[in-house]
């Protein structure tokens, strides 16, 4: 490869090259979490050594991809002005503040991870206020360009509470006023943004084979939610049990407890529950892909690693409360098994077809791997048959 197409390749760099770090961190979280539960001492140094590899990833990906935003600004802002293109970005700082996950939760390190936690929050500020106003001013947009990818801006703010909690129990201090207005803020846009992917679903075509692995993303939000309103209530497994045993009041009064309890299942149940019903309903969806043999591998398939991990954990801190509801140990290990499998195989996948094009493999024998996910997303008219799409205009960029 010479020089010229070297720079051609990083000009052209997919931001969903981050969707690496950000499924590598959620295995990474759902090991922890599960090897803490099980007390697995060799999920634990799995979860360690993947956490050393996911930062060494993150750091190289970054490099090119400052690069390519050097060399290919005007196309990058172009990106960033898109209303079908430009919430992708948002998988950059949510792969940061996972990674600061990784080495506060796993490694330990909490002034990396606060250092982790506050780039990615300020790059995720930025691009929201960006994102958002764009999505409202675009004079050309239309239902049918909805797709789940159009949630990275909402999980990235129901995900800072989260992170910026488990920091203050660290002993950095996080705003509680200022987490609440990501938390409220994404949980209220991942709604709005929900109805309209219904609407979407039901009154037009299905989306393409390429972009049925983003179906997967609806499960995120309502998998984040209940753990990031857990910690910003105080109520962590740990931090609840303690409240418990120490509490004369509650110690005193079932009557207290039970109102304790109530108000962390109405929140933690709502999304959580929601999450449950929309796995089932997704992967009948994914099986009546399989069984038409419409499933065509892409970049979007990363899609299917975060929200399983994420409902994965989600699942363990729920049976942490609610112990006597066994079989929740077993639907954590079915998701985190599910979860395994969704990374291995898009890790070969997007391996193999890497390696593949670099060989000079004509690119329509080829899976569109290393291609901007946002691109297929448009020309594939965004859900609409491929037959369909030709005769609709793409959004004005």
């Amino acid at each position: 490869m010479n020089t010229k197409e070297l720079v051609n390749r990083i000009r052209n760099m997919s931001v969903t090259w981050f969707s690496f770090n950000l499924a590598t961190s959620a295995i990474i979280l759902s090991s922890f979490a599960l090897a803490n539960l099980e007390h697995i001492a060799l999920l634990k140094d799995l979860a360690m050594i993947l956490a050393y590899i996911n930062t060494a990833t993150y750091i190289v990906i970054s490099i090119f991809y400052a690069i390519r935003i050097a060399i290919g600004w005007e196309s990058f802002t172009k990106m960033l002005r898109h209303p079908v293109q430009g919430p992708f970005l948002s998988v950059i700082p949510i792969a940061t503040m996972l990674l600061s996950l990784d080495w506060s939760l796993v490694l330990n390190n909490i002034m990396v991870a606060a250092l982790l936690f506050y780039i990615g929050l300020v790059i995720h500020t930025v691009l929201f206020i960006i994102i958002t106003y764009r999505l409202e001013r675009h004079p050309g947009i239309e239902v049918r360009y909805m797709n789940p990818g159009w949630y990275m801006p909402a999980v990235g703010n129901v995900l800072v509470p989260y992170v910026g909690a488990v920091l203050s129990v660290h002993g950095i201090h996080v705003s509680k006023s200022l987490m609440g207005i990501y938390l409220g803020t994404g949980t209220v846009m991942w709604i709005a943004l929900f109805t309209i992917w219904l609407y979407r679903a039901i009154f037009y075509s299905p989306p393409p084979p390429r972009l049925m692995a983003t179906t997967w993303i609806n499960l995120a939000p309502p998998a984040v939610i209940p753990l990031s309103y857990e910690a910003l209530l105080g109520f962590t497994p740990d931090i609840y049990r303690v409240l418990i045993g120490t509490s004369k009041e509650v110690q005193q009064s079932p009557v207290v407890l039970k109102l304790l309890t109530s108000f962390f299942d109405f929140f933690y149940y709502t999304f959580w529950g929601v999450a449950g019903l929309l796995l089932a309903v997704i992967i009948v969806i994914t099986v009546d892909y399989l069984a038409k043999r419409q499933v065509e591998f892409a970049e979007s398939w990363w899609a299917f690693v975060f929200p399983l991990a994420a409902y994965t954990i989600s699942t363990i801190h729920l049976y942490l409360h609610h112990t006597e509801d066994k079989w929740l140990v077993y639907y954590a290990w079915f998701l985190y098994i599910l979860t395994w499998i969704s990374y291995l195989v898009t890790t070969i996948l997007s391996i193999y077809y890497g390696i593949e094009e670099l060989k000079g493999v004509p690119e329509e024998k080829l899976p569109a791997i290393l291609h901007p996910l946002e691109h297929d997303i448009e020309k594939t008219g965004n859900g609409v048959s491929n037959k369909d799409s030709k005769k609709t205009a793409s959004p004005k960029s």
